[in-house]
């Protein structure tokens, strides 16, 4: 019988979220102890074998984390901040709660104002009826935000198609080198150009040719897509149908609207859905150049990533506003996925990040005049029903449990 042997290097590769930049990114990070342990484990699963560390033990004692960081350390907190605010109790202090691994205190800010800027949560850190909604989807917020929004205008058969194509872990069009490998062999069709207008609308043209013949995967092999990536995007959108199907407004087949006229007022309800979803994540150009800064707390120089669609005008110059669905740093800070929008849609939301109070959005306190809180805990002199308090508060946690159980079964 033979051997089983593992090769530990020593690395992984880790998925990251830095909630200052608003950036995720691929890191090649060092394992944990954990991990190592977990790998030598694997040599000897099923029969006698070895593992072969490419590192010293030294390093592994002293360099090496003993357990993995935790997954609520490294990624958007907006969905999880969104459950606690849904639980409706008044003392929860989003800023002070008691988490089982801590996130950072910037993680947790950054999540409280991505929820204010897409109306999950009000000025004071009131969840507000949209943010019930978003709460009981399955979904991250900024997609429920937009497509809520699309079915609000009429265009959620086309924006859950490109909820469906955004989810793809990889991009979905060949790389350039790959590409002009394949032109050899032989020319693939001109695939949609997105009418100009940016990537998040190629993206739907793209899914509705496809469509067209009937999902034939030797379509996307003549026009260089990834047949796997495809067919995932296909089942994603249909499990996104069926979770929107309950507050639907109207069809939600691919070819929902067919003419001309009614698919160019689909774009521009769409974009204007994407800029109400993904409000978070815009971008104001600069004046004298086709560079843009982030619009946030925290801007930053980005350029449009090389491989986006979106087109020029007569003078060479990108749209003054676009929303990006990511930012990606190479060699400098890139946004991908970018979509054009217009001023008077970014408008509102400058004007909410005007008055953000941070503290307010925690939530927790009761304000009882200008700079002064309260809280029960503080107030000993007041008549408090403490029973009934508690009441409340087990029926509203019962209530909670209830939804989530529910949000879980329909995953």
């Amino acid at each position: 019988m033979s051997n089983r042997y593992v090769i530990d290097a020593g690395y992984v590769k880790q998925r990251q979220y830095n909630p200052s930049t608003g950036m995720y990114s691929l890191d090649v990070v060092q394992i944990s102890k954990v991990q190592a342990n977990q790998r030598a484990g694997r040599a000897g699963r099923t029969r006698p074998g070895k593992c072969y560390r490419l590192y010293p033990s030294k390093v592994y004692q002293d360099d090496f984390l003993d357990v993995t960081v935790p997954e609520i350390q490294r990624s958007s907190l907006a969905g999880s901040v969104l459950y606690l605010k849904s639980l409706d109790l008044s003392d929860i202090n989003v800023l002070k709660f008691d988490f089982l691994d801590p996130p950072s205190f910037e993680s947790l800010e950054d999540a409280l104002k991505q929820l204010y800027l897409i109306d999950a949560i009000d000025e004071n850190g009131s969840i507000t009826s949209v943010g019930r909604t978003m709460a009981e989807l399955p979904l991250e917020p900024s997609l429920s935000r937009t497509l809520i929004e699309a079915n609000e205008y009429n265009c959620l058969a086309q924006a859950l198609t490109v909820a469906a194509m955004l989810s793809a872990e990889t991009t979905l069009l060949l790389s350039r080198s790959n590409r002009t490998e394949k032109k050899r062999k032989h020319t693939p069709r001109d695939l949609p150009d997105g009418s100009g207008l940016g990537d998040h609308i190629q993206l739907l043209q793209i899914y509705e040719r496809w469509d067209e013949t009937d999902y034939d995967v030797d379509w996307c092999r003549d026009n260089d897509l990834q047949v796997r990536g495809m067919k995932f995007v296909k089942d994603v959108r249909k499990q996104l149908s069926q979770i929107m199907q309950k507050i639907s407004k109207g069809s939600l087949d691919v070819r929902a609207n067919q003419s001309r006229k009614g698919r160019q007022q689909d774009y521009r309800n769409l974009r204007k859905a994407l800029c109400v979803g993904f409000a978070n994540q815009l971008a104001e150009r600069m004046i004298h150049h086709n560079g843009y800064r982030t619009i946030g707390f925290k801007p930053q120089l980005v350029q449009v990533h090389p491989s986006s669609v979106l087109r020029t005008d007569e003078e060479g110059m990108l749209p003054n506003y676009v929303v990006y669905h990511e930012l990606i740093s190479t060699s400098r800070p890139y946004m991908r996925n970018v979509c054009a929008v217009e001023m008077l849609w970014v408008t509102p939301i400058l004007k909410k990040l005007e008055k953000l109070d941070i503290n307010k959005l925690s939530g927790g306190v009761s304000h009882i005049g200008e700079g002064t809180e309260e809280t029960l805990a503080e107030a000993p002199k007041k008549e408090v029903d403490v029973a009934g308090l508690s009441n409340d508060r087990e029926s509203k946690i019962q209530a909670a449990r209830e939804r989530f159980l529910a949000r879980k079964a329909n995953k």
